[in-house]
């Protein structure tokens, strides 16, 4: 029987390289953001509200969306499928009530480095304006990451939101995997995922990788967003941000997963 997992967490910290990894076993299928969350969203809010909401049982509700699950992976042989979105941990009580065993692995990174990472991969495509970000009277570095980390939809904060609310409503079924970690040690880091999933570790070659996604990056009009190199290694990036930024969202303490967590003793700190 297919089993369903889920990779979330915060934007430029992992996932795709996370992704990568894991689909080198086998028994595993993941990829890259796809839009069941939405998928299903919709499917909810289509359903609550029309007319014969009240004669649709919560059996007919929760078929349905396997139903979607299955219809979406069918052409996947894989029997074990890890599903990509932001916007998971958001919905946790939902995702338990279809599949009770369900984990969310969860890549997370220092918000500064974060900020950073989009700044280096935006100023590599300098002939394109990115969709990431609003780009109305956006034009420089400050207005930029006050946009991704703008209270309503930034592309950094609301993922942030969401992974709060997961991790406090259901923290049992969230593991946070540190980018550096993963990238530092991926052996004891890879262990420590298939410890939390209860599966049985397979040998991944952290030396012969490869991933790219070249229609979604080119959607972001960001060329490499998606690109994993072949040698699974941490190449610290030169910060490109002006100090102003760096000192306001280090003052601003928002790793609030480091916090009385055991994966923290090994977290290699921004400088």
């Amino acid at each position: 029987m297919r089993q369903y997992y889920f990779i979330s967490g915060l934007p430029r910290s992992g996932s795709t390289l996370l992704s990568a990894i894991l689909k080198q076993n086998p028994e595993f299928y993941a990829d890259i953001s796809s839009s069941l969350e939405a998928i299903t969203g919709n499917s909810i809010d289509t359903i609550t509200g029309n007319e014969t909401n009240f004669i649709i049982s919560e059996n007919q509700r929760k078929n349905l969306l396997y139903g979607i699950f299955e219809g979406y992976y069918r052409h996947i042989e894989n029997p074990t499928i890890f599903d990509t979105c932001r916007n998971w941990t958001k919905k946790t009580n939902l995702l338990q009530a279809l599949f009770p065993y369900t984990k969310i692995l969860c890549p997370v990174r220092d918000i500064v480095s974060i900020l950073n990472s989009f700044e280096i991969i935006a100023s590599k495509n300098p002939f394109h304006t990115t969709t990431l970000v609003d780009t109305t009277d956006i034009d420089n570095v400050f207005a930029r990451c006050h946009e991704m980390m703008n209270k309503r939809d930034g592309v950094v904060f609301e993922p942030w939101i969401f992974l709060q609310e997961g991790y406090a409503l259901n923290p049992e079924m969230i593991h946070f995997i540190e980018y550096e970690n993963l990238c530092k040690q991926p052996e004891k880091t890879m262990r420590g995922v298939y410890k939390f999933l209860e599966k049985p570790y397979y040998s991944h070659d952290f030396e012969n990788l490869e991933y790219s996604n070249e229609n979604f990056d080119r959607f972001c009009n960001l060329e490499g967003l998606h690109t994993v190199r072949r040698k699974v290694e941490y190449k610290p990036p030169r910060c490109i941000l002006p100090p102003e930024i760096v000192q306001e969202y280090k003052k601003a303490n928002m790793e609030f997963w480091r916090e009385n967590n055991e994966m923290n003793q090994d977290i290699i700190e921004y400088k």
